[in-house]
């Protein structure tokens, strides 16, 4: 049996961080949103138990973390599964860029083997597994518009209905950003705020001004032609720009498609991607 999925790519409109834990992680206040950009995952049962994975398109470092094997390898030691599976994942995404596409590989493994290995376990016991994989896995199992919490993987749906008619241009630079350093590089200017920000109540009319990134600060001082990417997408009509996760790919917002492609030509130098919010009202 075989099953190809989709690994769909996330912004992040607004990004805040609330608090510090002991065990080093971060909680944040957050809106996740799936974009058509996606990673294909070809997945194949096999009977020996074995688990491999073979790539193509945007090379995979050799010290990444494989979020595939491992989700692959998770579920089968939490529910004893003597099945193997043989994975081919086709990478889009950029790596090291803010956009998920890890996590969102992870999350694809855990719904195709749960389909083709028979497990029958539901959504919510998919995302408990997830969390053991990385922060943002949980919300690439359930997808659309989620506010995000905690660690990232305390959920809420949102309306998607204020994002439907909007383009999305990416820019991606050419240098990827380690999440654990724009952590650490954050910790030293981070001051918590006082109040939670609301991020879901200006949704409904989006009230974009207040919508920021903390990463933002910290990534500019180091890459100042990130501020150059957010002011050249302002200038070029977006009604929003901002930084997704940690970056490095700043987004921006447009009413209209045509113009979200004709500013895309403007940054020969970056991989840019024209993308609309993935619909999962069907």
């Amino acid at each position: 049996m075989k099953r190809k999925l989709k690994a769909h790519a996330k912004i992040n409109i607004g990004l805040k961080i609330t608090g510090r834990l002991r065990n080093g992680y971060h909680t944040l206040h957050s809106i996740f949103l799936e974009i058509d950009l996606c990673d294909y995952l070809t997945v194949t049962t096999a009977e020996n138990g074995e688990v491999r994975l073979t790539a193509s398109g945007i090379p995979i470092p050799d010290d990444s973390p494989n979020l595939v094997e491992k989700a692959a390898r998770l579920l089968q030691k939490q529910f004893g599964v003597t099945a193997g599976s043989v994975l081919h994942l086709e990478k889009n995404i950029p790596i090291g860029a803010g956009l998920g596409g890890g996590s969102s590989d992870a999350a694809a493994t855990l719904l195709a083997l749960n389909s083709l290995w028979n497990l029958n376990r539901s959504q919510d016991e998919l995302i408990s597994l997830a969390t053991g994989l990385g922060a943002d896995v949980p919300f690439f199992i359930r997808g659309g518009l989620q506010l995000a919490e905690g660690i990232g993987a305390d959920l809420s749906p949102l309306d998607p209905s204020p994002f439907r008619h909007y383009t999305i241009l990416l820019v991606t630079p050419n240098f990827s950003v380690s999440t654990a350093r724009a952590y650490s590089a954050l910790n030293k200017v981070l001051q918590l705020p006082a109040e939670c920000p609301k991020f879901a109540a200006s949704l409904t009319p989006v009230k974009w001004q207040l919508f920021e990134n903390d990463f933002e600060r910290v990534l500019l001082s180091t890459y100042p032609e990130v501020g150059k990417i957010k002011s050249d997408l302002l200038k070029g009509g977006a009604v929003f720009a901002g930084l997704s996760g940690s970056g490095s790919t700043m987004f921006g917002i447009f009413d209209h498609h045509e113009t979200a492609g004709r500013v895309a030509a403007g940054f020969p130098a970056y991989q840019t991607f024209v993308t609309h919010p993935v619909d999962r009202s069907d």
